[in-house]
């Protein structure tokens, strides 16, 4: 069942309480679960397909989860993308599901060229990259502020499992790095604006099994913003939808 409904009113009242403060006090954080291999996890999984990592507002408080587009409904539901049952479910909690990664599909060889420290693998080694573009057969992940009324700073905390690194390139191929679990300097996050949508390279050290904490703050600019326009905020309409 898909419902349309206004910004709710203590979301408002959580954005306006942080407006114009030094430090924004609204933050989701949740831990993310990928696998890197050749045979899918027996618990439910997505490995294909496009899908976000968002927000939204949920048991009085802001929660990072998945979200899975319209557009790939039919990927999700039916293309043997692990996820169980029907209809089809486009948000799920991060330990409700694991990104599983194709191993075949993912590796590349990292490029030389201390540039590509942040990434924890050696000039040359075999590492697993989700790519910016989609591509058939791996994640299409992306970072969205799609329906917000604020910019949203994702950034990356504690890993288990191996190194995991984000970033974009350049047309000569350059590497800007945004995330990296071994590289704090490399580490800073990453600011999608509102209504945005933002897919970069994320990078995985070795096979085998990871967690990653992963947290979204809205941007205390644009809370600045939000509390200029005052409870306009209300009128603000957005799109949750959820398994009937």
């Amino acid at each position: 069942m898909r419902l349309r409904h206004l910004f709710p009113v203590a979301a408002v009242a959580a954005v306006l309480a942080s407006a114009g403060s030094a430090e924004a006090v609204i933050t989701a954080t949740d831990t993310f679960k990928f696998q890197v291999g050749t045979t899918a996890p027996s618990t439910s999984y997505w490995s294909a397909g496009h899908g976000d990592i968002d927000i939204h507002f949920h048991d009085d408080e802001w929660e990072i989860h998945y979200h899975f587009h319209d557009d790939d409904e039919d990927d999700v539901a039916t293309g043997g993308n692990g996820f169980p049952g029907d209809p089809f479910q486009d948000e799920w909690e991060a330990d409700d599901l694991t990104t599983f990664i194709n191993s075949g599909l993912a590796a590349r060889n990292r490029d030389t060229g201390t540039e590509w420290d942040f990434t924890g693998v050696t000039s040359g080694s075999t590492f697993y990259v989700l790519p910016a573009s989609e591509l058939a057969g791996l994640p299409f992940l992306g970072f969205s502020a799609e329906g917000k009324p604020f910019d949203i700073t994702f950034s990356l905390g504690s890993v288990t499992g191996g190194a995991i690194s984000a970033w974009t390139q350049d047309g000569a191929g350059n590497p800007t790095a945004y995330w990296s679990s071994v590289d704090s300097a490399s580490n800073g996050g990453f600011t999608v604006p509102s209504g945005g949508h933002q897919h970069m390279f994320i990078g995985f050290s070795q096979t085998g099994d990871y967690t990653a904490q992963i947290t979204a703050v809205p941007e205390p600019a644009s809370l600045g913003l939000a509390g200029a326009a005052g409870l306009g905020l209300a009128a603000f309409a957005w799109t949750r939808r959820r398994r009937a």
